[in-house]
């Protein structure tokens, strides 16, 4: 689907998670059509894709080859709960933050290329209502830990659909 067809749709294309090189389509690296906004933690400010429907959740960023340098995307979810997230068809290295409901960063992990074995949160992780996908490396770059909180505005027009 073309970007003018996107537009069209009402969809943002995020063009900002990353530039496409080469002729092919699978060299490109635009995430799935969603939502976009900004999230700013310990001052840095990041370009994010919301998922916050069980297709663009499933979706998350499996297909993108090159993610820009100040962007990632954001999960949302209806209600806060142990998740696990896994990097099947997934080959950018990614770190993960889990935040909970007051947006505090309450867990952290770093994710291998093509891990399909879910084992990023589960039952062992603290109950959260967000998830951020990064480059990895990018929260140790700007000090973002455990108990950093993050700042951002939903959407008033964002539909939130409960897990599947």
């Amino acid at each position: 689907m073309t970007n003018r067809a996107l537009r069209a749709l009402g969809a943002v294309p995020l063009l900002a998670l990353g530039a496409c090189h080469g002729d092919s389509p699978s060299d490109c690296c635009v995430a799935p059509p969603v939502t976009a906004n900004t999230v700013t933690l310990n001052g840095a400010k990041l370009t994010v894709a919301i998922a916050s429907t069980n297709a663009a959740r499933s979706q998350g960023l499996m297909g993108v080859t090159k993610l820009a340098a100040d962007s990632g995307m954001l999960f949302v979810f209806q209600y806060s709960s142990n998740r696990e997230f896994w990097m099947k068809n997934t080959s950018v290295p990614l770190s993960i933050a889990f935040l909970d409901s007051t947006k505090k960063v309450v867990f952290m992990a770093d994710m291998a290329p093509n891990d399909s074995i879910a084992r990023y949160g589960g039952l062992n992780a603290p109950r959260m209502l967000y998830a951020i996908e990064v480059n990895q490396g990018w929260f140790a770059s700007h000090s973002v830990t455990v108990g950093t909180i993050a700042s951002f505005t939903l959407p008033t027009t964002i539909v939130i659909e409960p897990d599947a």
